[in-house]
């Protein structure tokens, strides 16, 4: 029967497995022409599976010929909320959650969302992310490429498709260039505390947080004054407020379980921090935060952001991000401490982040020790 009303083959399109064939049509009792991908590459051993798909497909289209009812299509967007719904189920950050939201909203919805996931190519993908590389970092398309992956898996449990197009194996991205923060010298240092102390309150406190305490953004903002504990002089970062869109959220946790950390406080800031709370509960309204204004309101990040870029200019420094600041913490403290009591110290998830801190502090001194060599060489007249 299958020979009667299908005939198909397999062929290379473009380095994927396309299935071709002629099939009868009962309507007009004549045979037309169909193809259906199979999504796999050429390359490598995937014949085999693209012949097990050809089966697959021919038997379906003997059912459609047969004018049998055709199971739903599987649409893309279908397996990317499965996947996204597993994300939420594993208490994945609400932040994280709607940024892949966002992804599929504004670049995967348009181009696959009413795709069936099974004819999506190796090529599609491919082809989408060469475009989307135009105008987009790396680092970006492989966050985008997480919701492709995550739809192609689930499908992948389902029975829909064999393999996931979407994981390192079947794409290629070009390498990520390696991000490298500025940092603020000592002296810079001084200048911007000083600069942010004449400003005053609330960004003074920021700085400081941020300058010498390593906290990021979120951290400065999530910071509660009971989570400063005078008595035993430690500060405990357990809580944090970060952007959602134009909104901003507060969660009693932190980007990572290292992140979670308990830092004793310098006997400079000890003194200043007892001062702040002092000053805020003199003026009538106890905030909960330490970064707050006068009337208890709470900042928005982009606030912190945007003066703290403001004095800097003001204070004749180089313009860093915010970010930066943790990094400057890092770097002053990286020729005195441990890897490890830095790592501890700053909160980093992998010892190989604060590895690479201590690189770059390494090369400065190398440099430092090769320009101070030949200085002794140059005054003592030596020559080769």
């Amino acid at each position: 029967m299958a020979s009667q009303t299908v005939k198909a083959s397999l062929h290379d399109d473009r380095g994927i497995w396309v299935v071709r064939g002629r099939v009868f049509d009962p309507i007009t009792e004549k045979m037309k022409q169909r193809a259906k991908s199979t999504g796999l590459s050429v390359k490598g051993n995937n014949k085999r599976r693209a012949e097990a798909l050809m089966r697959e497909i021919v038997q379906q289209w003997e059912r459609e010929a047969a004018g049998m009812k055709v199971e739903d299509e599987h649409l893309f967007s279908e397996y990317a909320q499965r996947w996204l719904e597993r994300k939420r189920a594993l208490n994945i950050r609400e932040t994280t959650i709607h940024s892949y939201q966002d992804y599929m909203r504004l670049y995967i919805g348009p181009k696959f969302g009413n795709v069936p996931i099974s004819d999506i190519t190796q090529d599609d993908l491919q082809s989408f992310f060469f475009d989307f590389l135009r105008s987009h970092s790396v680092s970006t398309a492989r966050r985008v490429n997480c919701v492709f992956s995550g739809a192609f898996q689930e499908a992948v449990r389902a029975g829909i498709v064999p393999v996931n197009l979407a994981d390192r194996d079947h794409l290629e991205f070009p390498k990520a260039k390696k991000f490298e923060g500025s940092a603020y010298t000592e002296r810079q240092v001084s200048d911007l505390l000083a600069a942010a102390k004449q400003e005053g309150e609330p960004i003074f406190a920021a700085v400081v947080l941020a300058a010498l305490y390593g906290l990021r953004r979120s951290e400065v903002l999530g910071l509660r004054w009971r989570d400063v504990d005078f008595e035993r002089g430690t500060l405990t970062v357990s809580n944090t407020v970060v952007m959602d869109g134009y909104a901003t959220v507060e969660a009693e946790k932190t980007k990572s379980a290292n992140s979670h950390r308990v830092i004793n406080l310098f006997p400079v800031t000890l003194d200043y921090l007892k001062s702040l709370k002092k000053k805020q509960q003199g003026g009538g309204v106890i905030p909960q935060k330490v970064v707050a204004w006068p009337d208890g309101k709470e900042l928005h990040p982009d606030y912190i952001t945007r003066k703290a870029k403001k004095l800097m200019k003001q204070a004749g420094l180089p313009v860093i991000r915010f970010h930066d600041l943790r990094h400057t913490a890092a770097s002053l403290l990286a020729p005195v401490v441990s890897p490890q009591q830095l790592q501890r110290f700053m909160g980093h998830e992998d010892i190989s982040t604060t590895y690479g801190i201590y690189a770059h502090y390494m090369d400065k001194e190398r440099r430092a020790t090769s320009e101070a060599m030949n200085g002794i060489l140059e005054q003592a007249g030596i020559t080769l």
